[in-house]
């Protein structure tokens, strides 16, 4: 049984010949591969006792009545991811290595969860108007540390995975991730109900802290060799300006999966609300965030075993419409539904929706264009969507203030439904279209 199992191994992280990977890559893919699936394992356990989707508005509904104030939680936590990745694309390439930037960068992004326990219990004598400001400075902070993070991050796992196992790893990583933080999101729940608040959330914070901060440990064992970028011309701003206009103008398929992407974000204006809703709507407590949290965790760990093998197998824009559809009934049984159990059926199908967008959003801006010119399609391919997931949130929270969030829900359908319609008529999938650019 051992020999069979070591077997399996071998055949799971063997490169096929076709890969052409670099002598120096291969040899170190192994390892490259377990330390970097420890870092997102870690990192998304912490996450657990902060999450962005169910956590932290509940946290922030202490302070705020305003569902447009909450809104902007998801609204800067993707936005902070997404705009600052393509200014950094340039610099990016001209790098023969990319983890001492993304030591440095990293180090940076995890200070305001540290700071953030402590500032919940000061915060807690301060008028609420100073709370919530202090408070979304600090998802401001961690938000665009994120960003500017993301692009060196990115081309360095590009670098050191190959594209035959990039779904495996994002897949796998994801899966342990989100079943340790299914256990996470079970001690937050515990937290939350048994600790008087603000205690409750400083401490499930602080926890969540840690393990983040932590994570930063396994990604620095990663080896990542010296190669020297494709050379390139030196380039001002204004004809670097130029270049990404000709990539827009020459590539339409890219074109076309931006313009998907706008309409699948605005699409995704309820996410961050669905908890908040449910807690008001039917008088939860706090620690039903958690449970919501646990949920999610639950349903990815399940979606990211599904989703990894499965883009590797069939290309990840099949992965990205399969996804779509969850959310589409996702979105349809929270319209409809009359009870409290019918979120946790909202919450799983989100949870497993979520998994397949991550996952094939990851890996597919990485399949765009010539390899000389990934990051700076990775970069586009955040930045150019950034605004739409800066101002769906907002958005959203307008629509419920304004009027109420069944309007707010259906809203969003209607824009998920064009952004699926139009990945799936009118984007074609790139590795498709790269093999036979190979071939031709």
């Amino acid at each position: 049984m051992r020999v069979r199992g070591l077997a399996r191994l071998d055949n799971f992280f063997a490169l096929p010949p076709e890969a052409n990977v670099h002598p120096e890559i291969a040899r170190r893919f192994r390892r490259n591969f377990v330390v970097n699936m420890m870092d997102m394992m870690t990192w998304l356990f912490g996450a657990s006792f902060i999450s962005v989707n169910a956590i932290l508005p509940v946290y922030a509904a202490h302070l705020t009545d305003s569902p447009f104030v909450i809104g902007l939680i998801p609204a800067l936590t993707d936005a902070g991811w997404f705009l600052p990745q393509l200014f950094l694309a340039p610099y990016v390439e001209r790098l023969p290595r990319k983890l001492p930037v993304v030591a440095v960068l990293g180090a940076i992004e995890r200070v305001p969860y540290l700071v953030m326990p402590f500032a919940i219990l000061w915060m807690d004598g301060l008028p609420r108007s100073t709370a919530i400001t202090i408070f979304i400075l600090l998802v401001l902070w961690k938000s665009v540390g994120s960003g500017i993070v993301a692009t060196p991050w990115q081309e360095m796992i590009a670098k050191v995975i190959p594209v035959s196992h990039r779904g495996r790893f994002f897949g796998a990583a994801h899966f342990v991730g989100q079943l340790l933080g299914v256990g996470g999101s079970t001690l937050a729940a515990i937290l939350l109900a048994r600790l008087p608040y603000p205690q409750n959330f400083a401490v499930s914070f602080f926890v969540g802290a840690l393990a983040i901060t932590a994570s930063q440990g396994f990604f620095m064992l990663t080896k990542e060799p010296a190669l020297p970028p494709p050379p390139q011309p030196p380039h001002s701003n204004r004809q670097y300006a130029q270049r990404l206009f000709g990539i827009l103008k020459r590539d339409t398929n890219f074109r076309t999966y931006l313009l998907s992407r706008w309409l699948a974000y605005g699409g995704g204006m309820a996410f961050g609300f669905m908890a908040v809703y449910a807690v008001e709507h039917f008088q939860l407590p706090d620690s039903a965030a958690a449970i919501y949290t646990g949920i999610l965790y639950g349903a990815g760990v399940v979606g990211y075993a599904v989703w990894g093998p499965l883009g590797d197998r069939v290309g990840h824009k099949q992965v990205m419409q399969i996804a779509a559809g969850l959310w589409l009934a996702a979105l349809g049984v929270a319209l409809f539904s009359t009870a409290a159990w019918g979120f946790y059926l909202v919450f799983a199908l989100m949870g497993f929706s979520s998994a397949g967008g991550v996952l094939s959003d990851l890996n597919i801006a990485m399949e765009f264009g010539p390899e000389a010119e990934r990051p700076t399609y990775i970069g586009l391919a955040r930045t150019a969507t950034g605004p739409a997931l800066l101002i769906a949130p907002l958005l959203g929270g307008w629509i419920a203030q304004t009027w109420n969030y069944p309007t707010l829900f259906a809203t969003s359908l209607a824009f998920a439904i064009g952004g699926l319609v139009l990945l799936a008529w009118r984007v074609k999938e790139p590795r498709h279209m790269a093999r036979v650019m190979s071939e031709a």
